[in-house]
């Protein structure tokens, strides 16, 4: 059984998958809406694409790079190890209790923001944002804990490591 319910001026959905009867908000007060996201998880459940995942609606992003820290300490040097964690100091107190499906592109993007504010050198900014799109990869991938990687539509800092070289009396000659 399909189907759309009221309840408090919110849209619910009720649909059967995989034998059980499964109630979700739609989120939005429109019916229109509500009948074009319950037609969507129609179309997701008979292509096979439709899954329930809780974990990134109960998993923390703390909760994600300690285990992320733990397991990847054996495969890293142990300075990109220290490296992690130095950058993990930063991130932490911005995302550490958003569960992951809370970590969106535009999130990301306000730290990157904050991080320039703070004056954080851009390559600094990336080596963080680029341990945030690695844990994610291997949450999303190997753990199954989230179905995107927010880090996939943010765009890196540009960086510019020149530096003006003045030669020295004898590499003139």
């Amino acid at each position: 059984m399909m189907g759309l319910l009221k309840r408090n001026k919110v849209w619910w959905m009720s649909f059967m998958y995989q034998g059980r009867q499964v109630r979700r908000t739609t989120g939005t007060t429109e019916k229109r809406l509500a009948e074009s996201i319950l037609c969507k998880v129609k179309v997701q459940i008979a292509e096979g694409r439709f899954f329930e995942t809780r974990e990134e609606q109960e998993r923390t992003f703390g909760e994600m790079m300690d285990r992320y820290l733990k397991e990847r300490a054996v495969l890293k040097a142990p300075k990109s190890h220290q490296r992690d964690c130095q950058a993990l100091n930063h991130l932490r107190p911005v995302f550490g209790e958003t569960v992951l499906a809370g970590i969106t592109p535009k999130l990301l993007a306000g730290y990157k923001t904050q991080r320039r504010i703070e004056k954080a050198a851009p390559a600094t900014i990336n080596k963080e944002l680029q341990l945030v799109r690695h844990a994610f990869n291997v949450a999303m991938r190997e753990w199954e804990w989230c179905r995107e990687n927010p880090m996939h539509r943010v765009s890196m800092e540009q960086v510019q490591n020149e530096v003006d070289r003045w030669l020295t009396a004898n590499e003139e000659e």
